[in-house]
């Protein structure tokens, strides 16, 4: 997951008294908009807590299989230049350290799409029913699980014609509404819906007005995927998921104008692309 190596050219500066300074590996090198950055520490000896400070937050390391690693999100609407992040490590003998670590977003567009609704459609959006929908989506998204749950690469969820990608800024009705944090999968109602990868869901409920029946499923250390407009669900809150089960089937529910699913991956709670999480680097 975190396997390449810092590139000589990145800035590490190191304030040390006891720890020598852990290696660092950072991959990729120069992410794009709506990527991820995977970042593992290697320290000498274990450490008490590490953490990482990067556009304006400050995320934690988690142990899994004996290294410190942490997912950084890159927003799809991170403007382009050089960028750091700062790294923190403390250990148990009040030793400890940092490390000023140099990046690059590379830059990239994204389209534009125009949407028609009727006003009754476009009212969901701000209908006092659905912040609810809003409040549970939220929270789930929230969830940071010590455990690293995936492994490799995701699956896309279904075969099926990509009717809306990631990262498009969406019009309604000649107003700019959003950007669209997923991509939306056309196909046949009732075709069924995988799980992208291994996780435990966070939340199924079938009674939302512009959601539609939603799935969120945690894969742990701040990833989490969302499905939406679902016909059918499949699982339950709480229960365990292999990648590749079925967790529902698509449908047309909730503000859809056909059947569709609506995919989305989340890194601690910010929409990322989900096309770059089936291509993982290596």
């Amino acid at each position: 997951m975190w396997r390449a190596l810092l590139p000589a050219a990145c800035l590490l500066l190191v304030h040390a008294p006891v720890l020598a300074a852990p290696r660092i590996s950072v991959t990729p090198k120069r992410p794009r908009p709506g990527e991820v950055i995977f970042v593992d520490l290697h320290p000498n000896e274990p450490l008490l807590r590490a953490s990482c400070s990067w556009r304006g937050r400050l995320y934690p390391f988690l142990l899994n299989e004996g290294k410190y690693g942490l997912v950084l999100p890159v927003a799809a609407g991170a403007r382009p230049g050089g960028r750091h992040a700062t790294i923190y490590w403390r250990t148990p003998d009040g030793g400890g350290g940092s490390a000023r670590v140099k990046l690059e977003v590379k830059p990239r567009k994204f389209g534009v799409q125009r949407l028609r609704l009727s006003a009754a459609q476009e009212q969901r959006y701000s209908a006092p029913e659905t912040e609810r929908e809003y409040q549970l989506i939220g929270a789930a998204l929230d969830l940071v699980s010590p455990q690293r749950l995936w492994k490799g690469d995701f699956l896309v969820p279904l075969k099926g014609r990509v009717s809306t990608g990631y990262g498009l800024q969406r019009y309604v009705n000649g107003r700019l509404q959003y950007r669209h944090r997923g991509m939306d999968i056309a196909a046949p109602e009732g075709t069924p819906v995988l799980a992208a990868a291994a996780g435990v869901v966070s939340l199924a409920d079938a009674s939302f007005l512009l959601h539609g029946q939603t799935v969120v499923i945690d894969h742990g250390q701040g990833i989490s995927t969302l499905y939406l407009h679902l016909s059918q669900i499949a699982v339950v809150a709480g229960e365990s998921v292999a990648q590749g089960q079925v967790i529902g089937r698509v449908g047309a529910t909730g503000l859809a104008t056909g059947p569709h699913l609506h995919y989305a991956v989340y890194a601690y709670h910010e929409a990322v692309d989900p096309v770059f999480w089936t291509r993982l680097p290596k």
